[in-house]
């Protein structure tokens, strides 16, 4: 997806991630002279950390928007990076020869990858991150569980919008289900043995947070076209759909609010 089909509370969303937050399992595998490859990098914050952990070292971001390349580069710049570089690339066909890298990571992107020719979304994306990783090199890969989502109070519009998104998801052959990951390594063609999985719960219950992501899911649905695709589908009310942003602005406001979803993660050796 190009960054201009991206609304600007998905890049904020993007560029509040950090490595010691979101990819802290992957921090102790670094070494100071590890070549890192970050696919689908978006603005770039997680690359530009792992860069700092490598200092004799590199990493290159790939995401598939020109956009997001542009502005990861920029914010290289202004941090002063000199060890990152970003450019546009497909996950599913990384312009890379084999075996070029010593880590490979991908963060919040497997579940955004459409199944082909009866494989899943996520098998596609780790089977060319493990062509691209050196033997003995590392792939790293944290995605969402969408079924773990916890929240509360839960409204009829909460209700039908977490619904909705596992819909439309399902709908366009992507598989938002972190939990799996052990399984989609092994059909990627990693060796069991060398599988490792663990998991990491995102939490939104203090007031700050709990603004942040209930202005961010209300201006999210309402500057894509997820709610208008569900009423076309049949998948939602037309009457709920419209009051389903204000009511993430709602449950923002109340002092019990709590949102937790669980991320699956898989190290996977090559």
């Amino acid at each position: 997806m190009d960054m201009r089909q991206y609304n600007q509370a998905m890049i904020a969303s993007y560029s509040r991630r950090t490595a010691a937050e979101n990819s802290a399992y992957v921090l102790p595998l670094l070494k100071a002279d590890m070549r890192i490859l970050d696919v689908g990098c978006g603005p770039g914050t997680i690359t530009l950390d792992l860069a700092a952990h490598v200092p004799e070292g590199s990493v290159t971001g790939v995401d598939s928007s020109s956009t997001a390349v542009e502005s990861a580069t920029e914010l290289a710049k202004q941090r002063g990076v000199s060890n990152a570089s970003f450019l546009v690339g497909d996950v599913l066909k990384l312009p890379f020869e084999d075996d070029s890298f010593d880590l490979v990571h991908a963060h919040q992107v497997l579940g955004h990858l459409p199944g082909a020719d009866g494989e899943l979304g996520p098998v596609r994306g780790l089977k060319e991150m493990r062509r691209v990783c050196k033997p003995g090199g590392f792939v790293c890969a944290r995605e969402v569980d969408w079924s773990s989502v916890v929240v509360h109070p839960r409204t009829e519009e909460i209700n039908e919008c977490l619904a909705l998104m596992q819909r439309l998801a399902s709908n366009a052959g992507k598989t938002m289900e972190g939990g799996r990951g052990r399984e989609f390594a092994r059909k990627a063609g990693f060796d069991p043995e060398g599988i490792s999985a663990s998991a990491a719960a995102v939490t939104y219950t203090n007031a700050p947070d709990r603004e942040w992501w209930g202005e961010n899911m209300a201006s999210r649905l309402e500057s894509s076209s997820e709610l208008k695709k569900g009423v076309e589908q049949g998948y939602v009310v037309e009457g709920v759909a419209a009051r389903i942003p204000n009511a993430w602005r709602e449950w923002a406001k109340g002092d019990d609010a709590f949102y937790c979803v669980v991320d699956g993660q898989v190290v996977c050796i090559k």
